[in-house]
């Protein structure tokens, strides 16, 4: 899978997630664009398994309509007291019209009879690239544990209630620099980036 250029494409409408990844990506000059900024793609069913068969439906959506390296991207928030729910339905715990918020709010009054030490969960990204024949999975894992109360205005997503346990602090608290070193995606997104590196 030869890179014949920096740009790489990813099957997403988040601008948050966007925008994260291409700050995780900095150092590595390399570029992802939203497929959706240049070309008009079906919507992608997710009903994989798996966080990594959510993720190559996408890539290997994007790839047969751009006919340029892809990028599909799933991730989720696992809660063993839960039983690694919301998991795969993560974007979409709760229902479609719940706003961020108030799928945070959901999971808190959920736990709200659980201690402290067994409220452990792991973040989980799985990033697909697919190009010309061939497709490349990796993966990120981020252990850390549900705060009692939604902290933080930073980031996005499930980022105010997750607690990164060498800080004690949400994401949300500690800003994009000190998540973007130890996040579940900055760790997928930096295998990909060496590999995209060694393929040039």
């Amino acid at each position: 899978m030869k890179l014949s250029s920096r740009l790489v494409y990813i099957l997403s409408k988040n601008p948050g997630k966007i925008k994260e990844i291409n700050t995780i990506l900095s150092p590595y000059s390399i570029s992802i664009r939203s497929l959706y900024q240049d070309y008009s793609p079906m919507e992608v069913v997710e009903n994989g398994s798996s966080y990594a068969e959510n993720a190559l439906l996408k890539a290997r959506c994007g790839f047969e309509i751009s006919r340029n390296l892809c990028i599909g991207e799933d991730s989720g928030l696992e809660i063993d007291a839960l039983d690694g729910a919301p998991g795969l339905f993560s974007a979409r715990f709760g229902g479609e019209t719940l706003n961020p918020k108030e799928k945070n709010k959901q999971i808190l009054e959920l736990l709200k009879e659980v201690p402290q030490e067994k409220r452990s969960a792991c973040f989980v990204c799985i990033v697909a690239l697919v190009g010309e024949n061939s497709e490349k999975i990796f993966e990120g894992r981020c252990p850390g544990f549900i705060s009692p109360e939604s902290r933080g205005s930073s980031g996005f997503g499930y980022d105010p209630i997750f607690i990164l346990p060498s800080y004690q602090k949400t994401f949300a608290e500690l800003g994009e620099n000190i998540k973007n070193r130890f996040s579940h995606r900055a760790i997928a997104f930096r295998q990909l980036a060496e590999y995209l590196l060694s393929e040039m």
